[in-house]
């Protein structure tokens, strides 16, 4: 129970930040929980689509992450993936990063790195999506995959 409440408080606390540093959303366009529901869906203003994917083979990492941006909203995309090793129990350090930006509603990093067998290694995001002047960021990770 206490994982779950410190995510919800993760959530509503993205969530206040997020809403916080961008244009006023109405009410009414705001999706709807279920009553008695407890799943927080994030809603962003100008971010469509997010993923980071990590797959290792032998002693090559694939890394492919990529953001989408609000059709008809979204002037520019950035997406910068961090190939990040494990070197504590809550410790990470990053072996390599790429970035693409792009004008539009898309931009993606599709990369290979070596790696070292018996390492754990993962990927962490930070994806940017501008309308005009403003924008909207998120920063996720994918699965851990061990070399």
């Amino acid at each position: 129970m206490r994982i779950k409440a410190s995510k919800l408080l993760a959530a509503v606390l993205a969530l206040c930040l997020t809403l916080g540093t961008a244009p006023a959303a109405s009410a009414a366009a705001l999706p709807q929980s279920a009553p008695g529901s407890q799943d927080i869906t994030p809603y962003f203003l100008y971010i469509k689509g997010q993923d980071c994917i990590l797959d290792i083979s032998g002693r090559t990492a694939y890394i492919n992450a990529w953001v989408s941006g609000q059709t008809s909203v979204a002037t520019k995309c950035k997406v910068r993936a961090e190939l990040q090793e494990k070197s504590g129990t809550y410790a990470w350090t990053t072996v390599d990063f790429w970035t693409d930006q792009q004008n539009g509603t898309w931009a993606e990093v599709d990369e290979t790195a070596a790696v070292t067998s018996g390492k754990t290694y993962r990927v962490k995001a930070t994806v940017t999506v501008w309308a005009g002047s403003q924008s909207e960021s998120q920063t996720f990770y994918s699965d851990e995959v061990t070399a």
